[in-house]
């Protein structure tokens, strides 16, 4: 499925898959395996990669563009507009933003990472996924459609570009916006951000400061890519798939089950995801990269540091919506929850001790 806005306010629904595949974000996110298990494969055992000469150039900002400005300053529009419930067996208008879940099929199978549940959308089109989201209007809330098209050469699963799919939608709910004008008093008033003109700025130090924040993080993954590259290691396929299991156990075989699925139906779905070629990639730099951070953590004396483990948890509680007291107490029940957010923050003081003794050069013009 291709990114799409969420409802005004809500809170985003993890991304799919192959979401984030497209969004170049996968090298950054853990594997499932936990390092220290013996079951049920073996890790292989790492010799942690020196960071002596390790120099990388850091990635230069793109420019800010007036679009990104516009559409920046749309979406607040969107979250401000006047909203009304569309009631059950109402259609739905272009524009509304609706509740969905989905499943998607494409050669009589499910599609790997096509399934998406409580997922709000924006029905307007989108070039990721173009005829999807459109397609919507009409709909009536409380229903379900049959939506038919043809996956563009775009298509995060390679495999599936240009074939026909068939997603089965069922609209939950759907809420018709009443957006306000760009320069009205009743907006600004409840933008609360001064005049159009403050309006603007605010929103482009915004994006100013989310884009110095993507540079950084590019740079890091440049230079775990650097560690991934000097440490050889042979993975297994057991190993790799059982990482890609546990991903799909967590993400969709949940969603699965409560459509009812069976268990033959169930290892379809997984297989999907198995035989994905880029999923494979992925899974095996996650483990390359834990493993080799585990090496340098145990090499250095790596420990988790207040800062880290901070950091983990406000990202965590932003993810799931859970405060943070009740984190503590979830932490303090689950000893399984426990070790992983261990590993969560080793990794991230980890990766802090490797910036700081890596090189970085100044962007290229």
């Amino acid at each position: 499925m291709t990114t799409h806005d969420d409802s005004q306010g809500g809170r985003k629904n993890a991304r799919s898959l192959a979401e984030l595949h497209a969004l170049g974000i996968m090298k950054k996110m853990p594997p499932a395996l936990q390092l220290d298990s013996t079951e049920p494969v073996a890790l292989p055992t790492v010799e942690a990669p020196s960071l002596e000469g390790v120099s990388v150039a850091q990635v230069a900002p793109a420019p800010l563009t007036e679009q990104e400005l516009v559409d920046r300053f749309d979406a607040l529009r969107r979250r401000h507009a006047d909203v009304r419930e569309r009631q059950p067996g109402e259609d739905v208008a272009l524009e509304d933003d609706v509740l969905v879940d989905v499943l998607g099929f494409a050669n009589n199978r499910l599609m790997p990472f096509s399934v998406r549940e409580n997922w709000w959308v924006r029905v307007a089109a989108d070039p990721g996924l173009p005829g999807f989201f459109e397609s919507l209007a009409g709909a009536k809330v409380g229903q379900s459609v049959a939506i038919e098209l043809t996956l563009p050469d775009t298509y995060p699963v390679e495999a599936l570009r240009g074939q026909p799919a068939r997603f089965l939608v069922s609209v939950k709910a759907a809420r018709a916006l009443k957006l306000l004008d760009d320069d009205s008093p009743e907006l600004l008033s409840r933008l609360g951000m001064g005049s159009i003109t403050d309006v603007m700025r605010k929103l482009g130090d915004e994006l100013a400061q989310e884009r110095l924040a993507d540079v950084d993080r590019l740079t890091q993954e440049r230079v775990m890519d650097v560690l991934v590259d000097r440490t050889p290691v042979e993975l297994s396929a057991a190993l790799v798939d059982e990482e890609i299991r546990q991903r799909w156990a967590e993400a969709e075989r949940p969603i699965l089950q409560r459509k009812d699925f069976q268990p033959d139906e169930l290892q379809e779905a997984l297989e999907g995801w198995l035989q994905d070629p880029l999923t494979r990639m992925d899974a095996a730099y996650r483990i390359t990269l834990a493993l080799v951070l585990r090496a340098i953590a145990e090499r250095d004396g790596i420990q988790p540091d207040r800062a880290a483990t901070d950091a983990m948890l406000e990202d965590l509680a932003t993810l799931t919506g859970v405060n943070r007291q009740e984190l503590g107490v979830a932490v303090k029940e689950d000893e399984a929850l426990a070790r992983r957010l261990y590993e969560m923050a080793l990794r991230f003081s980890t990766i802090d001790h490797v910036m700081k003794k890596v090189t970085l050069t100044p962007a290229s013009a």
